[in-house]
């Protein structure tokens, strides 16, 4: 008999009308955000995203360009939300669950950029060992990747197919920016 692992936009959508069934019963919106983090830290990734929806994971970002001001940019969804609903539970609750149903539908939009190969210098620790190296990443290629309602920009490289840079940004100039620093680009959208 297989077991199929619920999926984190399943459980919410249970979760949004049985806040305490999930929450128990003092719960209050810091309890939504202990609930996602620690089913994060135990799922699959593919818990986080569905074949219709985005991975929740781009949330904490994507809020960041959706909402016209923000409180930093640390801190995450529920930072920016519990910010925006102090002492307001109730309502940020419903904010939580309005901008979800926005962002897990939002396309996204994906574009090559045609760079040079670039290296730069990663830390690994090892957790066995307890001994952190350095050592150089090669990029071949870059791709620029936006989504819909928000201004937020993720960059990522990969080498050979595997991810091996990423960043993000809220603006066109700090993006072309990040780019200048790589080298000479010409940006090409990809067609799904």
């Amino acid at each position: 008999m297989s077991y199929r692992k619920p999926n984190l936009y399943e459980i919410l959508e249970h979760l949004e009308k049985r806040k305490a069934m999930y929450l128990g019963n003092e719960y209050n919106f810091h309890s939504l955000d202990t609930f996602i983090a620690g089913f994060g830290i135990g799922c699959d990734k593919n818990q986080l995203e569905t074949e219709m929806f985005n991975n929740f994971s781009d949330f904490n970002i994507w809020i960041l360009g959706h909402l016209p001001e923000h409180f930093g940019k640390s801190g995450g969804w529920y930072w920016q939300i519990l910010n925006r609903n102090p002492n307001n539970d109730k309502n940020a609750f419903k904010e939580f669950f309005e901008f979800l149903e926005i962002f897990k539908i939002a396309k996204k939009k994906k574009e090559k950029i045609e760079i040079k190969k670039f290296e730069f210098n990663v830390s690994e620790y090892n957790t066995d060992t307890k001994i952190e190296t350095n050592k150089i990443e090669i990029v071949d290629s870059v791709y620029k990747i936006t989504m819909e309602h928000s201004k937020a920009i993720w960059i990522e490289g990969y080498s050979k197919d595997k991810l091996t840079y990423e960043s993000w940004c809220l603006t066109e100039k700090k993006f072309d920016e990040i780019i200048s620093d790589i080298g000479n680009i010409k940006i090409t959208e990809l067609k799904n």
